[in-house]
């Protein structure tokens, strides 16, 4: 595939160029990754991670120790600027004993979990099904347990339901239950933030149909909510990690890679998103042991990763960041910045993306790199997309932005997403390494291009 030498002209003021020399680089790197003497390492890492520490929850020794143990590893590896940065104001989520039974037309309990941000309590009454929030109306729900089955489209949507609990409370709903915003279960809930003056917890995707039909048939139900989750008065103090590899030429330049290290109180973070750190940690590993060897490799803009805390309860981590750093804070220049937080898996077909933020002359430098990705044979490709997570608050200050998404990331993730399956099992070493190659390519890329001007 013959890579074309592509003239980037910004504001009419600045032009670069994307030497045809990063192809041969790109690909040295991602043999470094998916064949060479790295293969695999992503893996173990994330392994011991999610097996040492378990569910690392905003506010919890967990998720502190696991920040600790990191960035000790983080200065044995050699890297750059290592150091943890305060993230305060997390809200302090505890689970508790929680338990909800369906009385009528028998009796069963159902497997539940509590949403967070929602009301502590126990409430008895008789049950509505809905289907979808505008279904939600003072003269259904005014005394009832609102139920709300929907159907699966997509995270984006599919998500707005969980979090109807202030506006059933308005309408008089004195409870809630939301189907698990996923496309399937095994028998698992999935939990996520929420909100709303009333109890509420997330149902299996088997109960709540199961609850859907028996109101299909006109049946009456009544259930008994008793819900002590709680998210306690005491906001927590937790910690962003930060490492890098500075810039040769332009340290001030910062090409920025980044994943969330905490997790939800289910399962082990595995997918959501310690697999995001790994191809992050191991992608900056890979560039620093080949520029270790050959200068050729040594970023001349400064590479930083960071693992975001609190991400779950809202990007709180990455706000308080950008709060420090962003608009030109420190005399840093953020040049690019990147995310991975839709599950570290390899790309196998072209509705793989990198769901890019950025101006039309970006946008084709994007095309470009990923040119040079899906010539090793990757499938890849970029679109363009508002939606940029954590990084978010860098894209609307007008820092070009992506978050990758592979084709297993639209449907397969939210399987085991918040759930209590997002184990380590769910992803393989090869998906890993190929999600560290991808990051690594665009890092090295950016990273060294002669001009990216904003």
């Amino acid at each position: 595939m013959r890579i074309h030498l592509l003239l980037l002209s910004i504001f009419g003021v600045s032009c670069a160029y994307l030497d045809p020399s990063f192809r041969g680089s790109s690909y040295e790197i991602i043999r470094h990754l998916v064949n060479g003497p790295m293969r695999g390492q992503a893996k173990r890492w994330m392994e011991e991670i999610c097996d040492d520490f378990g569910p690392r929850l905003a506010g919890t020794q967990a998720l502190e120790s696991s920040i600790d143990a990191i960035t000790q590893k983080l200065r044995l590896d050699g890297f750059q600027n290592v150091h943890t940065e305060p993230v305060p104001g997390i809200p302090h989520f505890v689970r508790g004993e929680d338990r909800v039974t369906v009385t009528a037309p028998r009796r069963m309990d159902l497997n539940i979990l509590a949403i967070p941000g929602s009301k502590p309590g126990r409430v008895r009454a008789e049950a509505v099904v809905l289907e979808d929030r505008n279904d939600i109306k003072p003269h259904r729900v005014a005394g009832k347990i609102v139920v709300i089955v929907m159907p699966w489209k997509g995270y984006t949507w599919t998500v707005q339901h969980r979090q109807l609990g202030e506006e059933a409370a308005r309408y008089g709903a004195v409870g809630l239950l939301v189907k698990s915003v996923a496309p399937s279960s095994m028998g698992s809930p999935h939990t996520g933030w929420g909100e709303g003056s009333i109890p509420a917890a997330s149902l299996t995707v088997e109960e709540a149909e199961m609850l859907k039909r028996w109101s299909q048939r006109g049946k009456r139900i009544t259930i008994d909510m008793d819900i002590r989750s709680r998210v306690m008065p005491d906001k927590v103090m937790s910690r962003n990690t930060v490492f890098e590899i500075k810039g040769s030429h332009h340290p001030h330049e910062i090409v920025l890679l980044s994943a969330h290290l905490d997790s939800w109180d289910v399962g082990q973070g595995a997918l959501d998103d310690a697999g995001g750190c790994a191809a992050v940690l191991y992608a900056m590993k890979a560039i620093k042991e080949m520029a270790d060897r050959n200068p050729r490799y040594r970023p001349k803009r400064t590479i930083r990763g960071i693992f975001w805390t609190a991400e779950e309860q809202g990007f709180i981590g990455a706000h308080q960041y950008y709060a420090d750093h962003g608009d030109g804070q420190r005399g840093e220049k953020f040049v690019f910045v990147s995310e991975s937080d839709n599950g570290a898996f390899k790309p196998t077909n072209s509705t793989s993306n990198l769901a890019f933020k950025g101006n039309r002359e970006q946008m084709d430098i994007m095309h470009e790199i990923v040119a040079i990705i899906n010539a090793y044979g990757i499938p890849l490709k970029t679109i363009y997309s508002n939606a940029q997570g954590d990084v978010g608050q860098f894209a609307l200050d007008g820092v070009p932005s992506t978050m990758y998404i592979s084709d297993k990331g639209w449907e397969f993730y939210f399987n085991f997403h918040h759930s209590a399956a997002d184990y380590s099992d769910k992803v393989s070493a090869e998906d890993i390494d190929h999600t560290a190659a991808i990051f690594a390519v665009l890092a090295h890329v950016i990273g060294n291009m002669r001009e990216w001007v904003r």
